[in-house]
């Protein structure tokens, strides 16, 4: 039987993942307290006193910043007192509504990231969140789609590189990706599962030595022409979620052996070393005013990538290599 193996929130964006018991969830409402604060990078323009959502590339993160790994986090969300670990003993305690508090988490995530010219800026979200994606999805992981990778790949890969909401054990290999466009029930909360969840340069980074010692986005572009693995959920009703509840596949659904070959990228690419984004000369970026056809050498030097926000400079030719 399909069942909930855990489920996690992320308050800070960048930061380490809080387990719980059980959550309450609203109808088409993201995680709560999932991303509400982020860390902005140094000279990125935000109201600070209503901060709107923006593009990971404009906050200190793991796709950029592994050493952010090398800390773990507590927040209680009811008080908004943070406590900060680092190589197991206590380094801080923060009180995030107070500037005296902010102020000393942003200084200690810049000793962190000393070739910052600056502290981040924590940013907190009056009525929305900082996720990758704008919408208010939630993020799903099939554990038995990691350990098929495990397999295939002869390396061991922890879950927490994902940075899921809800992790779920007991279907098929892959069989998540044929629920796409198609209702499940969790617990109380039934979800319309939205879409693939394409992978950047975060889940190279191990969560418990900070480590970018795998190219995961890489590894699956490589064996399986895409960069996705988990997919998006969109809560129906407002219901409960715990551990250990069942999960409902769709009434009628084909369950795939492998997730199959995505169309070859074509020559003439180029790939953002954070997102893992790929900008092909031939299709151009026609939703971002790049006609197909377009040389790479040809977009503006200020253009950025459109999936994460960081600059062209972070682009390098692309070719398939196999994974190590």
């Amino acid at each position: 039987m399909a069942v909930v193996s855990s489920l996690y929130r992320y308050p800070v964006k960048g930061l380490s993942a809080l387990a719980l018991p059980q959550v309450a969830l609203a109808a088409s409402a993201p995680f709560p307290f999932d991303r509400v604060f982020g860390l902005a990078r140094p000279g990125t323009i935000f109201d600070r006193t209503d901060p709107q959502w923006a593009k990971k590339g404009l906050f200190v993160m793991l796709m950029l910043d592994e050493a952010l790994a090398r800390i773990t986090t507590e927040l209680d969300v009811a008080t908004r007192r943070m406590t900060v670990s680092k190589d197991g003993r206590h380094v801080a305690h923060a009180d995030l509504d107070d500037e005296a508090g902010r102020a000393e988490l942003e200084n200690l995530i810049w000793t962190l990231l000393p070739a910052l010219p600056a502290p981040p800026t924590l940013l907190a979200s009056r009525a929305g969140h900082f996720m990758d994606k704008p919408d208010n999805v939630i993020s799903l992981i099939n554990l038995a789609t990691v350990r098929s990778l495990e397999e295939r790949w002869g390396y061991p890969i922890n879950p927490l590189r994902f940075r899921a909401n809800i992790y779920i054990d007991g279907i098929a290999p892959w069989e998540e990706f044929d629920w796409v466009g198609s209702d499940i029930a969790i617990g109380g909360v039934t979800f319309t599962v939205d879409r693939k969840n394409g992978r950047c340069g975060a889940t190279n980074v191990n969560p418990e030595t900070a480590v970018r010692d795998l190219n995961i986005p890489q590894a699956l572009r490589t064996d399986f022409g895409h960069k996705d693995l988990g997919v998006y959920l969109i809560a129906r009703n407002a219901g409960s979620l715990a551990a250990g509840d069942a999960v409902s596949p769709p009434q009628s659904h084909h369950t795939s052996a492998e997730n199959g070959r995505s169309a070859d990228v074509m020559p003439n690419s180029f790939m953002c070393r954070g997102c893992f984004y790929i900008y092909e000369e031939t299709k151009g970026a026609p939703q971002h005013g790049i006609p197909p056809g377009t040389a790479f050498t040809s977009i503006a030097e200020n253009w950025r990538c459109p999936d994460c926000d960081t600059d062209k400079a972070a682009f390098r030719p692309y070719t398939e290599t196999k994974p190590a």
